[in-house]
């Protein structure tokens, strides 16, 4: 068993390593190990604030469309525990969990941020258990997001038993917002007050129960033989939902991208939709003809490609039976796929033909659509219907 001191050192060197995101914990500078919590030193408070370290906490963007303050905190949360899960690896840290104890400075740029800088504490044998300190550091992390005035939206719950192995993988899906106030309970009544009401807030397009969460939108659609009953379905929705957003106030974009073994892209990229536009998709899904293999990549490497081009947030609806190898090759390889998309905001929905014109929440039933269910899930967006 390491002495305090040989703990300490060991400690230190192994956070200052650059694979360890050491900035996100309490300062080494001015911190000290003090009967098993890493603690800052009495005095030196004042010196650790700071703006740009720290676990960043904000609300994502209700509207969908700025992808970038909830990949920030996933990104800062997932460090968080991988850092975590690194530093329980030192002799003698096997115990290690997030503290009760943390820094957090308050700042406003355009919209709120809090930056959180969490502490240390040996449990000793408790820890060492993967469910107790996952247990232990989700029950932490929820605390710095409530003194930080949000909640986690999604995902609602959390299962312990999946280890710090399984909260890495809940940091990556998190997603805040803001705690409503007492006050907004009262807004129904208020609104049955006033007559002739004009809401400002529309709910967002859906195509087949999916919501479209951008004002950019690529319809990603199978044409495998067995998809062959279903275009006439597509073809009436699109139709109803390019009708709407070339009709909307505000300037709405879209492209679809048929493919088999190949991708076959209405356009040659995303275009305002206006009559023209309106036209030229419905004509293109009326002359579909089913056929051929069915190779989902083909048609995501194709709208990367025009999103990257495009540079505006946009919403993929992929409708397949997700019969296709090519899913399972995706998941294993997701990183190097999301990177084909240059940085520009996505939300990647999924939906099987079972569930078209379907309304409320849907599971998978079967292997395949568990693999669509996961690849929607690294594309920042979901499988099936969303909730009426």
């Amino acid at each position: 068993m390491l002495s305090r001191t040989a703990w300490d050192q060991r400690f230190r060197e192994r956070m200052m390593r650059s694979d360890m995101s050491a900035e996100l914990f309490f300062p080494i500078g001015n911190s000290d190990w003090k009967d098993g919590r890493w603690i800052v030193r009495r005095g030196e408070r004042g010196e650790t604030r700071t703006d740009i370290t720290g676990v960043r906490l904000r609300p994502a963007d209700p509207r969908g469309e700025d992808l970038v303050p909830e990949g920030q905190v996933r990104t800062d949360l997932v460090n968080l525990v991988a850092t975590l899960r690194k530093a329980r690896g030192i002799e003698g840290g096997s115990g290690l969990v997030l503290s009760s104890r943390m820094l957090r400075r308050r700042q406003t740029d355009g919209d709120t941020l809090h930056r959180i800088r969490f502490g240390l504490q040996d449990t000793g044998s408790t820890g060492e258990d993967s469910a107790v300190a996952a247990r232990a550091c989700h029950r932490r992390i929820r605390r710095a997001v409530s003194r930080s005035g949000l909640v986690v939206e999604h995902p609602r719950r959390f299962d312990s038993e999946t280890g710090l192995a399984g909260l890495e993988t809940w940091a990556g899906q998190v997603r805040l917002r803001r705690r409503r106030r007492w006050w907004l309970w009262l807004l129904p009544l208020l609104l049955l007050l006033i007559p002739l009401w004009k809401p400002d807030l529309v709910r967002p397009e859906r195509f087949f129960g999916v919501a479209i969460e951008t004002r950019s939108l690529v319809i990603l659609l199978d044409k495998s033989s067995s998809m062959g009953t279903h275009f006439g379905a597509v073809q009436g929705e699109a139709r109803r939902v390019l009708t709407s957003m070339a009709g909307a106030d505000a300037a709405h974009f879209c492209n679809v991208i048929a493919y088999d073994q190949h991708a076959h892209p209405a356009l040659p990229g995303l275009r305002a939709v206006d009559a023209d536009c309106e036209k030229q998709l419905a004509q293109f899904l009326s002359r579909l003809r089913a056929g051929g293999g069915t190779n989902l990549r083909a048609g995501l490497e194709e709208a990367a490609r025009q999103v990257a081009q495009h540079g505006r947030p946009t919403t993929l609806l992929i409708l397949t039976d997700a019969q296709d190898s090519s899913i399972q090759q995706m998941l294993a390889d997701k990183d190097s796929l999301l990177a084909r998309f240059a940085g520009v905001g996505i939300v990647g929905n999924a939906l099987t033909p079972r569930l078209f014109g379907k309304d409320g929440e849907a599971r998978p039933v079967d292997g395949h659509e568990k693999n669509l269910a996961a690849l929607a899930e690294a594309l920042h967006g979901r499988f099936g219907p969303n909730d009426s």
